[in-house]
């Protein structure tokens, strides 16, 4: 929320990252006006927790019209009423810190576990999506920066990390990721069984068709390959032993697609001939 405002900046309070040099845009959704105040560009001057104060540096001539007149409209009734807060809170919303990100991996992941620590069960919905616009693709530097957290956290960091990870389903550019996750938290079922589901989850590139998800988990058992010359023994374990769990689901698999073939098959024969299927009428 804003706490104040006036045409040269604001006081804002925010749970997103402030740091003073940091440059953003802004959007004030101001009561009574027809669209949102459009600041272009405003950056922080000072930062203390969840508080910061902005200087604006760029601001369209008939946006800086609208602002002249909210920060007047403002400084009116708050002579009027002497309330020296100037009035209601005005809420707002960031725009471009994709961008800001995008050249900050380290800062990006350090903004992002805070996130995820307020609110995890909405990360995904929020600042995940927010991440995973920034980067989307994990280029090496955002996985390597991503490993060197799990390097030194804990679970808290490891539930981060599946959770961001999911902005990147059937990517073998998580490999380095997942190895430091396999690594580090081979003893907690549940974490090793979101790297299970990462690593089985075919993505939304996958190619489609009747044999798909098979000949996705042949392509997932082919990248685990490499796995197995890990040097530590931990990573090249799970790689054998999740091998050989996609070849029993690949059959599986396939035998499923086998069974739905012979009953289509069957039943076409069936209509061809005109048989009934074994339906009988019930007497009255």
């Amino acid at each position: 929320m804003l706490l104040d405002l006036s045409q040269s900046g604001c006081q804002l309070e925010s749970p997103l990252l402030m740091l003073p040099g940091l440059s953003v845009a802004l959007r004030i959704a101001v009561p009574g006006f027809e669209w949102a105040l459009m600041i272009d560009g405003a950056d922080v001057q000072w930062a203390e927790e969840d508080r910061a104060g902005l200087v604006f540096v760029r601001i369209r001539e008939t946006e800086r019209q609208r602002l002249h007149e909210l920060v007047a409209d403002r400084l009116v009734r708050a002579a009027d009423t002497g309330d020296k807060t100037q009035g209601e809170l005005i809420p707002f919303e960031f725009q471009g810190l994709e961008a800001v990100f995008s050249k900050d991996p380290e800062l990006a992941i350090r903004k992002g576990l805070a996130w995820f620590a307020q609110d995890g069960a909405e990360f995904r919905f929020r600042g995940g999506s927010l991440l995973g616009r920034a980067f989307p693709t994990c280029t090496p530097e955002f996985a390597a920066a991503l490993a060197e957290l799990l390097k030194v956290g804990g679970d808290k960091e490891a539930e981060f990390s599946l959770a961001l990870l999911d902005n990147y389903l059937g990517s073998t550019s998580i490999d380095g990721v997942l190895k430091e996750l396999v690594s580090r938290f081979s003893h907690d079922d549940r974490i090793m069984g979101g790297v299970r589901t990462l690593i089985n989850s075919p993505g939304a590139g996958a190619p489609s068709g009747e044999l798909a998800l098979a000949n996705a988990w042949q392509v997932k058992k082919e990248s685990l390959a490499r796995w197995l010359t890990d040097e530590r023994p931990v990573v090249a374990a799970f790689a054998e032993r999740h091998m050989a769990e996609l070849d029993r689901m690949i059959l599986e698999e396939r035998r499923r697609i086998e069974l739905e073939r012979e009953i289509r098959e069957r039943t076409r024969h069936e209509d061809e001939s005109g048989h009934d299927h074994g339906y009988r009428p019930k007497p009255f």
